[in-house]
This record gives structure tokens, sequence and C-alpha cells, in this order.
């Protein structure tokens, strides 16, 4: 809910239930949550919001994960990927690009003027889920930073304050190796990856390799 604050020093948080819970540290670990909780950081991250698609081919067999595993095409230029049938034949279909700034306490629905380029893609590359129904979509929540690298620093105006943030869609891949650095970062030991992930101010703007930045 908020911070327990003394000054500018955080020394724990207020839950919803009406709670109080002290610490020493307290670690922001909200992922596309963080830009509202630390206002002075929406320089630098931003909520997006990503399409994601769910079908139900009428003959999941040519999906399933022994002959059609997860993927992405090309996906610095299309932003799409997806993952084979699950035991319901469900089969996902997503996109990682640039995708909508959202504000994460509202619900949304998939913009329609992505479907255009999601049947061209289809008609190009996965011509049997053309005729698929679609069964779900959801928009996919990200932390963005502005060169795509993780934000993980003790905040350098709140003493006991740690933010854990910045996954721009790729935060999944590294959560085994994440914890350490963060734990690394809380207590002040030396990490070969707390200076790349250091809190700091917004710079030239990179492109991240494996992610497409057209604009949908």
């Amino acid at each position: 809910k908020q911070f327990l604050e003394n000054g500018n020093a955080v020394k724990g948080i207020f839950t919803t239930d009406g709670e109080v819970h002290n610490g020493d540290y307290v670690i922001l670990a909200s992922g596309a949550w963080t830009p509202a909780f630390l206002p002075e950081l929406q320089d630098r991250m931003r909520a997006s919001g990503h399409p994601v698609y769910m079908f139900q081919p009428r003959d999941p067999s040519p999906f399933r994960g022994e002959v059609f595993p997860g993927w992405s095409s090309d996906i610095s230029k299309t932003g799409w990927y997806g993952f084979p049938a699950q035991a319901d034949g469900i089969v996902k279909v997503a996109n990682h690009g640039k995708g909508l700034t959202v504000d994460p306490t509202d619900e949304y629905d998939v913009p329609e003027a992505f479907y255009p380029k999601l049947q061209e893609f289809l008609t190009d590359h996965l011509p049997g889920l053309i005729d698929a129904p679609i069964t779900g979509t959801r928009v996919c929540f990200y932390c963005d930073t502005w060169d795509g690298d993780f934000y993980i620093c003790q905040h350098p105006d709140r003493p006991g304050l740690v933010v854990a943030a910045g996954g721009s869609g790729h935060g999944f891949k590294f959560a085994p190796v994440l914890g350490g650095i963060i734990a690394d970062v809380t207590e002040g030991k030396e990490n070969p990856y707390a200076h790349r992930f250091r809190c700091r101010e917004k710079g030239v703007e990179r492109v991240e390799a494996a992610r497409s930045r057209k604009k949908i």
C-alpha cells in the first residue's frame, strides 16, 4: 500500500490489511507497478503492455511440444513468439515489441490494432492457426527501462529502499540469478553485475537485439 518512512528513510511498509511490517530494508520488486510507487523514476522506466493470444486448433497434434517447440520468429523484426500446445490444446502466440504505455492498475483488452499484424504473421508463418478460434487474450505487463537492462540498486535518496525492477520482458529468464544479485546489493556486497544494473540516469536509448521496436 505505502512505505513506512522516517524522513527520507524507508523503515517498512503498510499493507492493505492494515498491518505494519518493519525492516532494515524494503525491497521493491513490483514489476510494472514500480513507476507508480516511485514517480521519481518515471523518466527511466515505464509500464508497458503487450498482446497475448490463446488459440484452440481443432487438431492440436501438429502443435504439441515434441514436434512444435517454443519459438520466436526473427523476433527482432517481427516481435512474435509462442509456445506449444498445452494439455488442453491451447497454443499461445504473443508479441515482444514496443508495446503500449499502460497504467497497470487498470484493466486492458488487446487493442484491435494488433490483430491485422497477427493475421499477416500467421498467414506467412503459421497458416495452421489462421482458422483456429481465439479462446482468450490478455495484455502482458512489463516494467521497461530505456536501455533494456535491469534496475537493481539501493535508492540513492531513500535509505533503506532497494529497487529491483526493469525486467523489460526478459526478467523471467534470469530468475535463478537475480535473487543473488538483489541480495548482494541489499547487503552491500560485491557483485560483478551490480555496476551494470545500478541506479542510473536516462541515457541514449538502446535497442535490445531480441526485441522488435516497430509500432503496431
